[in-house]
């Protein structure tokens, strides 16, 4: 073997190992895209109502994964910028975001070192501003697809009935709803 061939594969060997030590896969390995949404177009509303925050979390079942629209305001400016995830649970009758439990973390990846968005599929699947980015408030419009969201009940991506909370900078939980389906 020639030694810049050598060098070559060596260079290779390194960059795979450094770009792999930057992602934590779950337990369950790393997320994968969700083809079997039963009702493309089919639409949940998380509708956010407190009195501060108001607006939508808009999850439409697409082909691949799920389309979210996120369109709120009364976001506080000085506690940005926030994160929004998917947690577990919905939210309770008495609107305690606490009791929403953790993220919806289906692959069992935890949330450090936290995700890595150029590797979504490595993230909690409820990690939605770890993969899309965070919010600045007051007022925010933002649309993207998450292939690893489900709007079937058998995947384990599920987001039907779970809530969405917005966290502050610190992590506090300021405003959580339920995505529910509409019609």
């Amino acid at each position: 073997m020639h030694l810049t061939s050598l060098l070559g594969l060596l260079a290779t060997a390194t960059l795979a190992v450094s770009q792999s030590s930057t992602n934590t896969t779950g337990k369950l390995g790393d997320a994968r895209p969700v083809r079997n949404n039963p009702v493309i177009g089919e639409v949940w509303v998380a509708k956010f109502d407190s009195p501060t925050v108001k607006g939508f979390v808009t999850a439409v079942a697409n082909t691949v994964g799920v389309n979210y629209t996120i369109d709120v305001t009364g976001l506080p400016v000085d506690q940005g910028p926030f994160k929004y995830h998917v947690h577990l649970r919905p939210v309770p009758a008495d609107g305690n975001c606490v009791d929403t439990a953790g993220h919806l973390d289906s692959y069992l990846r935890g949330d450090s070192p936290p995700c890595n968005s150029a590797a979504p599929q490595t993230c909690e699947v409820g990690d939605l501003s770890g993969k899309y980015g965070t919010v600045t408030g007051p007022s925010v419009v933002k649309s993207f697809n998450d292939p690893y969201s489900a709007l079937n009940v058998i995947n384990l991506g599920y987001i039907g009935n779970r809530g969405i909370v917005f966290h502050n900078g610190n992590s506090t939980r300021i405003a959580c709803a339920t995505l529910q389906k509409v019609g």
